[in-house]
């Protein structure tokens, strides 16, 4: 984090010196407005040499911008930008063509977001009506002359000089980037364009399709608004670059009309809902929080509003500036408090936003026609995008994360409530409980030669101890007599104290009824054997009922009550003995 501060004023930096506007220099006004073509190497920068005709209501014709010539200026705003304008701009300069540079020509208006753009050509001020063209993103595609992503306008015109008239009128801003160049040169600059735009793309497509998937398999909601979020603004850079319209819906204009300040809008109802969830303001401030899922329900209602034509494009796209920044300057207060928690994800939500509001307040800068139309402003908001999303996938992880150790916790809690609920606290062994949830693995293995011993064991004397020695003697040789029984059967064998002075044991695998008369005769006089508990000697006996899987039966509850009569017959027979009762069914 302490590398912040640097990166911020180096972007800064970066993006102040490819957005200051660049201002022509002053020229002989015969000679300002004409670029002269002496071959076809070069790529030519169109602004330096326009001058400007504005007509308030866009109304004007041909003929009537050709009697207004005399009257154009040349324009006082930066680099091809003039910022929100309702009237149409007529944008003029002058081409001189050497027989050298003659050939196929495209102009180049490098801003895909206009609405009318429309090219004409005079030749000794009369029009060449064969060089009339059209293009715009409220236009189909079928109306262009070549299907581009930008508004690419072919001249072919033979040697001499020629007025060029273009018209440009939009909803939006109108930014005006021009080019002159060859074929060749605009395809190897498209191509490298296109390679970006695609990889831009993918980024967002891998974004989504990971965040769709986190949704599916944790059923988090963070992931689903994250989608909302990323899906608003993947689609927005589609189409604002152009790609939509040249390849997806290139005759369905409406979809261009209302597809940006939707995705806007699309995208700041996710944001909302993010970053109210990533954050957990609702235990921070509910009222905030409900605040949060106001601002995602009016994003989708202006949504609603303006697919319904309800609402018009300046309309939608004056309340997705304000909706666009809002997520970020209301929830601000609590990722700050979030990050002096210590909460890393706080930083890094800090980060991403500090870098999109860097790009933001270019775009905003931009659009409002305040800084020059260069490739780094025409693409800040892209690039900051991009980065926050993916500040914003290492939060996710994190929250991943999160919910992996929350998981996990709740899992050795479980764990813990079960073996508590299944534990006999004084001794540690099973309780009756949980001798019955571990008893089945135990009886799947029961074979004609391979048996499971039933051993019910009742303490002789036992309370004569706990009246004469008190509880807590009495506790001890509980105790005691639990590690006795532990210590004489197998790791794989259970044993459980299922009340009292009573107890189970399971012992599994064995070859015969003698092998088991063996065991409970060891368990006898493991348990007989003088006990030295607190200063006092103790003696206890012990009573040994068992019952024999799968001789005796096959059920737990018929073979201890089989144990449990055996059991009693020793206590009638003089306790102190391993009893078996013989099956007769």
């Amino acid at each position: 984090m302490r590398a912040l501060p640097c990166l911020l004023w180096s972007l800064l930096a970066v993006l102040w010196l490819g957005a200051a506007p660049a201002r022509a220099a002053a020229v002989d006004p015969a000679a300002r407005g004409l670029i002269v073509l002496t071959d076809r190497r070069q790529t030519v920068e169109v602004w330096p040499a326009v001058s400007v005709l504005l007509d308030p209501k866009g109304s004007w014709t041909l003929d009537e911008v050709r009697l207004r010539l005399p009257q154009r200026w040349r324009p006082d705003v930066p680099e091809s930008n003039f910022g929100e304008r309702r009237e149409a701009v007529w944008l003029i300069w002058e081409v001189e063509l050497a027989p050298s540079a003659t050939g196929a020509w495209l102009l180049d208006v490098a801003y895909p977001a206009l609405d009318e753009v429309d090219l004409h050509v005079l030749r000794d001020g009369k029009p060449l009506h064969e060089a009339y063209q059209r293009a715009g993103d409220t236009r189909p595609m079928s109306w262009r002359t070549l299907p581009a992503r930008t508004h690419l306008l072919p001249l072919d015109l033979a040697p001499g000089r020629y007025t060029l008239l273009l018209r440009v009128a939009t909803t939006g801003s109108l930014i005006t980037p021009l080019h002159l160049v060859t074929p060749e040169q605009y395809h190897q600059h498209d191509a490298r364009v296109q390679l970006l735009q695609g990889i831009s793309s993918g980024v967002m497509l891998c974004l989504l399709l990971y965040s769709l998937a986190q949704w599916v398999s944790l059923r988090d909601r963070m992931f689903a608004y994250y989608s909302l979020s990323i899906s608003g603004i993947g689609l927005f850079l589609f189409s604002f670059n152009g790609l939509g319209l040249q390849h997806l819906w290139g005759e369905h204009v409406r979809v261009s009309e209302v597809l940006s300040p939707a995705c806007v809008l699309l995208s700041s109802a996710g944001a909302f809902l993010f970053i109210d969830r990533v954050l957990d303001i609702q235990s921070l401030s509910p009222r905030m929080s409900r605040v949060m899922h106001l601002g995602a329900a009016i994003a989708l209602t202006s949504i609603a509003l303006l697919l319904t034509d309800l609402f018009g494009y300046r309309e939608a796209q004056q309340v997705s500036k304000v909706l666009g920044q809002l997520p970020m300057f209301l929830a601000l207060p609590f990722a700050w408090t979030r990050w002096r928690q210590g909460d890393r994800a706080a930083a890094y939500v800090f980060l991403g936003w500090a870098l999109y509001a860097v790009s933001g307040v270019t775009m905003g800068l931009l659009v409002t026609g305040q800084v020059a139309a260069t490739f780094v402003t025409l693409h800040a908001l892209q690039a900051g995008s991009l980065v926050e999303m993916a500040l914003w996938l290492v939060v996710l992880g994190m929250r991943v994360e999160q919910l992996r150790g929350q998981a996990e916790l709740a899992t050795r809690d479980g764990e813990r409530l079960r073996r508590l609920s299944e534990t006999d606290a004084l001794t540690g062994l099973l309780n009756r409980r949980g001798l019955q949830a571990a008893v089945a693995p135990l009886m799947a293995r029961q074979r004609p030669a391979r048996l499971v011993a039933f051993y019910l064991i009742d303490l002789d004397g036992f309370k004569q101890i706990n009246d004469r020695q008190g509880h807590d003697v009495g506790d001890e040789v509980l105790i005691e007599v639990g590690v006795r029984l532990r210590t004489q059967v197998r790791d794989g064998d259970l044993v459980s104290r299922t009340g009292g002075d009573e107890f189970v044991v399971l012992v599994g695998d064995l070859p015969d009824a003698a092998a088991a008369q063996r065991i409970g005769a060891d368990l006898l006089r493991a348990l007989v054997a003088p006990m030295q508990v607190r200063e006092v000697s103790c003696e206890v006996g012990a009573t040994i009922g068992y019952a024999l899987a799968p001789i005796d039966g096959s059920e737990m509850a018929t073979l201890l009550r089989r144990a449990d009569q055996a059991m009693y017959l020793g206590k009638q027979s003089g306790k102190g003995q391993v009893r078996r009762l013989e099956y007769c069914g």
